[in-house]
């Protein structure tokens, strides 16, 4: 008769099952025949003890064993210990194959679930998921990025900070928030943090504060879309503010306008371009505004910095004062991050892949129904699949072990040959943006 439990190190004496659970009493087959911590004193018997693990669901249903654990005493160091169980897990009331489960389920369902299913505590779930995560980040190392990149999105609620590899187009990791408390020592112990020559983010003061504290090497450069998203923000401003004091049915009309007024004007083309400048024509302000959200934006038209500065003055100069106020987040910025944003033209770089980014953010909120963030945190990070598009195998030269020398005369014994060998290095980026992106769009992760 197949035995219930399948484990090495125990034999089955009885099962006992009910509507909820199995109950196995089982027995240990193994014994010590020294003293395993001074290996040399005698052991005797020295009692039992009842002791009850937890083994993977059979049938859908938890599976509780029960042992009499037999303990023994050594003559020699005067320690006890119970009878040895392979199978058992060395931190937890567990079986170690139940261990292993959790740790794979973990990726695909809540701690809750989970903790029901196997009929454990959530918090031990948790502390599994933990220790697993953490013998993932000593074993798993994505190489620092020589152009980093800080971007945010909103998951479960709340803004967490995604660095990312610009040049490679992967996450290096994420962390729970984007606060100064949690950057400031992540970036301080950052391993090959020197590597970092450049740093793309938008203008959140709290990065620029971090990377000026931690990173001094890096230059920063202010992603260009954001600065130009401000532009068009300001425009908008000004279309609902316009709005407010039309007629109902005009109000309709220019709120549907909303694309049509942020396309850039070389896009504007026939009937496009005929409604639009009947817009402007009844409201010069706004024709103004559109014309400065256009000059504006070709500043990134230039080829060298200082074209794109001398336009930027320009361009500042052009603001009329009746829509100063209306452009003011947008000149406040150009004035507080002038170095950063004219960056961009020394190392021409963004956060490039925002609509993945864009697509992440959404897809992570839907994974995360039910999740926590560090298990969602682990499955961007660390799952084989949206892991394998970030490798790189480099072909290095390295020293041959022991140089090869000369012994025929004194002389040449003192001249040494290095031979060199070429070895392959698999290198780990990170999750690929696009495909990671993918996998969350088809629901691998749920």
């Amino acid at each position: 008769m197949t035995d219930f439990l399948q484990l090495r190190s125990l034999k089955t004496l009885e099962v006992l099952s009910d509507e909820d659970r199995y109950v196995v009493k089982a027995e240990g087959v193994s014994s010590w025949t020294a003293c395993p911590l001074c290996k040399a004193g005698r052991l005797y018997g020295h009692g039992s003890q009842e002791q009850s693990f937890q083994d993977t669901p059979s049938h859908g249903k938890p599976v509780e064993v029960f042992i009499q654990r037999r303990r023994y005493r050594c003559q020699g160091c005067g320690k006890t210990l119970f009878e040895p169980v392979a199978d058992f897990d060395g931190k937890r009331q567990a079986t170690a194959r139940l261990v292993a489960h959790i740790r794979k389920e973990t990726f695909t369902k809540t701690f809750a679930a989970l903790a029901r299913e196997v009929a454990l505590d959530e918090k031990t779930i948790r502390h599994i998921f933990d220790d697993f995560v953490e013998e993932f980040e000593a074993k798993v190392r994505f190489r620092t990025p020589r152009i980093l990149g800080i971007d945010e999105l909103k998951i479960i609620g709340q803004y967490r900070a995604m660095i990312t590899n610009i040049e490679r187009k992967t996450v290096f990791d994420i962390r729970p928030s984007r606060a100064k408390a949690d950057l400031l020592p992540y970036f301080r112990s950052l391993r090959d943090k020197d590597t970092i020559e450049w740093v793309a983010m938008d203008m959140y003061h709290v990065y620029k504060q971090v990377v000026r504290a931690t990173l001094p090497q890096a230059r920063i450069v202010v992603d260009r879309f954001h600065i130009q998203r401000m532009a068009n923000d300001a425009l908008e401003k000004l279309r609902k503010r316009i709005r407010k004091d039309l007629p109902a049915r005009q109000r309709l009309r220019l709120k549907d306008e909303r694309f049509l007024l942020l396309k850039r004007q070389h896009d504007l083309k026939g009937e496009d371009m005929a409604r639009a400048l009947e817009w402007f024509r009844q409201f010069p302000q706004l024709g103004e505004a559109h014309a400065l959200k256009e000059g504006f934006l070709s500043i990134w038209d230039h080829k060298t910095r200082a074209e794109a500065e001398a336009a930027c003055v320009h361009w500042l100069g052009n603001i009329p004062a009746e829509l100063a106020p209306t452009f003011k987040d947008l000149t406040n910025a150009v004035y507080n991050w002038h170095e950063e944003i004219f960056a961009y033209f020394d190392q021409p770089i963004t956060n490039a892949y925002t609509e993945s980014v864009n697509r992440l953010a959404k897809d992570m909120n839907r994974m995360g129904r039910g999740y926590s963030f560090e298990v969602i945190r682990a499955r961007m990070l660390y799952d084989a699949k949206a892991r394998q598009d970030g490798v790189v195998v480099e072909t290095v030269l390295v020293d041959d072990e022991g140089p090869v020398t000369t012994n025929y005369q004194f002389q040449r014994m003192t001249m040494q040959s290095v031979r060199k060998t070429q070895v392959e290095r698999v290198i780990e980026y990170g999750p690929y943006i696009p495909t990671l992106a993918r996998l969350l769009e088809e629901g691998y992760f749920e």
